[in-house]
């Protein structure tokens, strides 16, 4: 019998520093996704939902495949587009620019 690797599920990423990471668990998996280095990333439809629940009363968020995008919704605002290539460096951005929105984001 030839041995075979099982499937791994190449999830793409990007660490803080703007390195491209890959999935290498078992295709499948359940939680996080995590490559042979050992960094750590929640799935992008997770992240998106938590990014649009806190901030999609004052932005649009987006995730392009590559980077996560916030677009404020009101045009007065001083700065109005944000882009990043993780989640948690563009929810700290938008931190630093204005608190969260106290109301629920649209549906």
């Amino acid at each position: 019998m030839i041995w075979r690797p099982t499937p791994t599920c190449r999830e793409e990423a990007r660490t803080p520093q703007g390195r491209p990471c890959v999935c290498w668990l078992d295709r499948g998996h359940d939680g996080d996704h995590e490559d042979a280095a050992g960094y750590r990333w929640e799935p992008p439809g997770v992240a998106l939902r938590r990014l649009r629940d806190t901030w999609g009363g004052t932005h649009r968020i987006a995730w392009t495949g590559t980077l996560w995008i916030a677009t404020a919704r009101s045009q007065a605002a001083p700065w109005r587009t944000e882009i990043e290539p993780t989640p948690a460096q563009l929810e700290d951005r938008l931190r630093h620019r204005g608190s969260p929105p106290t109301i629920p984001a649209p549906r």
